[in-house]
This record gives C-alpha cells, structure tokens and sequence, in this order.
C-alpha cells in the first residue's frame, strides 16, 4: 500500500461522527452534572434523576447519591441522541447562536412537550423561576458547547482536507 493510500484510509474526516458522540456523550457528562449540583445547591428543584429516574422507580436509592450518579451516566447516554440529530442537521452551520438555539429547543421539548409523559413530574409552570433560569442556562450551555463543538470540528476538518488535497 503507499503512502496515499494509507492516508485516505486514514482520514481524520472518516470519523467525525465518532468525535461528535464523543462530544455528546462528554457534554452530557459535563451539564447533567452541573445541574444535579445546581440541585443539591437548591439553584433548581429538577435534577437529572427528576426526569430520568424518579418517574419510573420510587426506590429509596433514587433520592440519594447512587440515583444522582446513575442519571448522570443515563444522562450522558441520552446526550447521543440530541448529537447525531445536530451532526445530522446543523453541523455545517458554523456559528455560537444556532448551538445556543438548539439548547432552548432541547430544553422546551423536555420540560413542556416530554413532561406530560413522566409521571410525577409536576408542570414548568408550577416551578419557581430559579429553576426556569438555572434549567434553561443549563441547556443553553450543553446546546453551546456541543453545538459548537461539533461545528467547530466539522470546519476543521474541511480546512485540513483542503490541506492534503494539493499534496496528493
């Protein structure tokens, strides 16, 4: 095989898709995290477990630091969805402000369209507007940071192919 042919094998574009659940699964991490800590600090009165856990298994364990750590994981999980639908989508869309946009839509399908269907969870309109502000920033910011994220990645990787081309 020669060089060329190993390089195009080898090309840092065949696995974008890879990096972005990468970046998903890291963004889940990162922001369902933050916000059962916003939970604990009282910032919010809906953690990960609230949506993830609680509608489903009334168990002791849920309200204690292994249900906190087990919707974090499930969190994290669930992050892949909403990133192969913005790889799919909205990669090529190379700006801070769509990435923001698709955390408040993220947000109002969760807590107003999901929220009927979880049993127990009481109604967005219900809640104070700590946890409005603290949820919404909160989706803002995981819309941002993998939004961007994989836009950014996605720009990258046009600028070094571009790159390689002339050499080839």
């Amino acid at each position: 095989m020669t060089n060329n042919q190993e390089n195009k094998q080898d090309s840092p574009a065949d696995n974008s898709l890879g990096r972005a659940l990468v970046i998903g699964l890291v963004g889940g991490l990162i922001w369902s995290l933050f916000l059962a800590v916003s939970y604990y600090f009282n910032f919010t009165e809906t953690a990960p477990k609230t949506y993830l856990l609680k509608p489903w298994i009334q168990d002791g364990w849920t309200d204690r630091l292994t249900g906190h750590i087990v919707a974090i994981v499930m969190a994290s999980i669930v992050s892949l969805l909403p990133t192969v639908i913005y790889y799919s989508l909205f990669r090529k869309i190379n700006s801070v402000w769509m990435g923001v946009g698709y955390g408040v839509l993220l947000w109002g399908i969760i807590f107003f369209l999901l929220q009927p269907l979880l049993p127990g969870t009481r109604p967005m309109i219900d809640l104070p507007a700590e946890t409005w502000v603290t949820t919404v920033c909160t989706f803002i910011l995981y819309g941002l940071f993998t939004g961007y994220s994989i836009s950014y990645d996605d720009h990258e990787m046009k600028i070094r192919k571009i790159r390689q081309e002339p050499e080839s």
